[in-house]
């Protein structure tokens, strides 16, 4: 794209995250510069005269008719199948891509602008998700060069990478394709900038509204890459010998690629010629998808084990023959739930066959062999960690849904689980597995809220025997260590506490989320726990029409665990409103902190004292910043040189520390104590 393309594309995608997502993706003056970047290059230009986002957001998820169909593909699952299709096809060359595991959708474009984005749908109806796609990697938000915009539609792949995939969901519990689809469908546009587009096709108008005659496959690429799309990896290949090889090679490598794909598209690469050979139920003829054989082994069910979580699920998994598959070695496999064992029609000693489900988890897709003396597994009509009773999760809609969950509140599996969830969300540090159980043993601990009374037990804790056999304990310096990470996260966000207590449909994001859209009625603790959301009014304002009372009836079922948390001394942070949400909003100054600092403290440990003292901690110099902290005061750091340039007030960490001590109301030591 030319240097005026690239400045529309910012300043659409900037002026869309400032007004949309409240998340700017940069300051104010970086888009001032842009701006004036583009008046002095084209002082006219339509894109300076916008007013707010481009797109509005309450058009999201509104149904929306594609312009032009999105079809599907016929598809092979194998070379000899896939020969038959090129011998139909006729001679000629193939044009391969990549087929993405992922969801389709189609950008539509006027006069550069993108103006819609829909999904696929049933290939005639989708869903408007423009409001998300604006902040997609690879789709840009005005696409043409510096004299003409480009008209027409884009089609693409949505695509959560791997690396994204691993950030967002470290577990890998859900595979990418479902985690992405969720993802490009949330009204709330949470995440959206961590999903790829990689483009596949184009539907380009002349300035009569005429068509683009593009001749080829490759003709198209070139022109979606000038465009400034993302493009799907492909290749030409002369002959069906090319396009077999390149399938073997892609293959045989795929798991090296940075995203999941299943199988490789192949076109005919004169577009003349799959105009000829037409369609047949909405499919082209001269064109098909290959897609990849999962490879499987067969294997026996030796025993099903059962797991218990934080909440109380429980989840079946099966024990098998240990089996070599995809390069590793696979002794057990997720059943997900009892209904998946009925429907597999599964018992103990049967035969079954095993795959790996996008070559990463191991699955069963069908049980090939079942002996005479195969062993029934059965539901469990009773909790088998402490025998309280089962019963089926309720769906948000209030229906019976697939997971058996033990009804038991004081379950020991959830008890340590909610301790567990308390401990991984806030981030304490040094409680692992086995000292989470020795401490659950000795002390007792019933729920999160017996850790902040651990403080008058450090000489028991020192003593804490974490390895019977080896007769390991804590020790004091470890046990001072643990005690110290608990207390460091004594005063919370309100998103941090609701969020960290192992409540169904509720972590911290999704409270953030609500509190933001319920516009001041979800501020505090109190709010919470008023009964407001079984009002339908207040659930459908927090964005939560079809859990609101799900929501407070957790609330009210773990009310003593919240009461002893608050009469332990941990304390709710009063909430901090968005810049940005009222024009008549007072500033933040804005605190950067730069270098190690003489207390040994990191910027770190001065977020939630700054955002108590009405301050915004900041991890770069930018024209406008209030003040940058040094370690040193004649450092020549380019972030000092910066600051000094703008004038920003450069001061020591001493003055930071009175400065905070100053705007609070009840300040408290910044600094540790040297005593002792």
């Amino acid at each position: 794209m030319s240097t005026i393309a690239q400045l529309r594309d910012l300043i659409l995608k900037a002026k869309h995250a400032y007004y949309y997502s409240a998340a700017p993706i940069m300051s104010d003056a970086e888009y001032d510069a842009l701006e004036d970047e583009l008046r002095q290059l084209a002082p006219d230009d339509p894109v300076l005269a916008l007013i707010g986002s481009p797109v509005p957001p309450n058009t999201m998820l509104t149904k929306a008719r594609h312009r032009l169909p999105m079809g599907s593909q016929s598809k092979v699952n194998s070379e000899a199948e896939f020969r038959q299709w090129a011998l139909k096809s006729g001679p000629g060359g193939i044009h391969a891509s990549l087929k993405g595991d992922g969801a389709s959708a189609a950008a539509y474009y006027l006069n550069g602008r993108l103006i819609q984005a829909i999904s696929r749908g049933d290939g005639t109806i989708g869903e408007d998700i423009t409001a998300n796609a604006l902040r997609f990697q690879g789709l840009p938000a005005w696409a043409g060069d510096a004299q003409k915009g480009f008209t027409g539609a884009v089609r693409f792949e949505v695509i959560l990478t791997l690396a994204e995939w691993t950030r967002i969901d470290p577990a890998r519990s859900k595979n990418p394709r479902n985690v992405g689809s969720g993802i490009m469908g949330r009204k709330n546009g949470h995440q959206s900038d961590a999903l790829t587009i990689f483009a596949f096709d184009i539907d380009e108008s002349r300035e009569d509204g005429l068509p683009v005659a593009f001749r080829t496959e490759s003709d198209k690429a070139k022109r979606l890459e000038a465009l400034g799309f993302n493009l799907i990896p492909q290749q030409h290949c002369a002959t069906t010998e090319e396009a077999v090889a390149y399938f073997n090679r892609v293959a045989d490598t795929r798991h090296t690629l940075p995203f999941w794909i299943d199988g490789v598209v192949m076109k005919m690469e004169e577009l003349s010629l799959q105009n000829a050979l037409g369609s047949i139920s909405g499919r082209p003829r001269g064109q098909v998808a290959w897609k990849f054989d999962s490879a499987g082994i067969e294997t026996v069910v030796e025993g099903v084990l059962i797991s218990g979580g934080h909440t109380g699920a429980l989840i079946p998994t099966a024990q098998l023959r240990p089996v070599e598959i995809g390069g590793t070695t696979v002794s057990s496999a997720s059943l997900t739930n009892f209904d998946e064992i009925n429907r597999l029609d599964l018992a103990i000693g049967d035969t079954v066959w095993l795959i790996k489900a996008n070559d990463i988890i191991p699955k069963i897709v069908r049980v090939t062999q079942r002996p005479a003396r195969r062993q029934p597994i059965l539901a469990p009509t009773r909790c088998p960690f402490c025998g309280g009773h089962v019963g089926r999760r309720k769906t948000t809609e209030g229906c019976d849904g697939a997971i058996l969950v033990c009804q038991n509140r004081d379950c020991p599996k959830k008890s340590i689980g909610k301790i567990k969830r308390w401990i991984t969300s806030l981030d304490i540090q040094g409680i692992g597995d086995v000292i989470l159980e020795a401490l659950v043993e000795h002390f007792e601990l019933e729920d999160a809220a017996d850790l902040y009374a651990l403080q008058d037990r450090a000489v028991d804790m020192a003593q804490l025997v974490t390895h019977p056999v080896r007769g390991l304990t804590l020790g004091a310096k470890r046990a001072a260590s643990i005690l110290a990470a608990i207390d460091a996260k004594r005063s919370l966000t309100l998103s941090e506490f609701l969020g960290s207590l192992g409540l169904e449909h509720l972590g911290k994001r999704r409270v953030e989320i609500m509190m933001d859209q319920a516009d001041g009625l979800l501020d505090t603790l109190e709010d919470w726990r008023s009964g407001k959301l079984r009002s339908p009014d207040v659930a459908e304002k927090a964005g939560a029409p079809h859990m609101g009372a799900a929501i407070q009836d957790s609330i009210d079922a773990i009310a003593p665990v919240i009461d002893k948390m608050l009469a332990n001394g941990v304390d709710i942070l009063p909430p901090q409103r968005d810049v940005h949400a009222s024009e008549n909003a007072p500033a933040r100054k804005t605190v950067c902190i730069s270098g190690r600092l003489p207390s040994g403290k990191k910027k770190s440990d001065y977020a939630q004292a700054l955002q108590r003292a009405g301050y915004e901690l900041v991890d770069n110099v930018h024209q406008g910043l209030d003040y940058l902290v040094l370690a040193e005061a004649g450092s020549t750091s380019q972030k000092a040189v910066k600051a000094r340039q703008w004038g920003v007030d450069v001061i020591s960490e001493e003055d930071l520390i009175n400065k905070i001590e100053d705007s609070s109301s009840n300040p408290a030591p910044i600094l540790p104590s040297t005593a002792g």
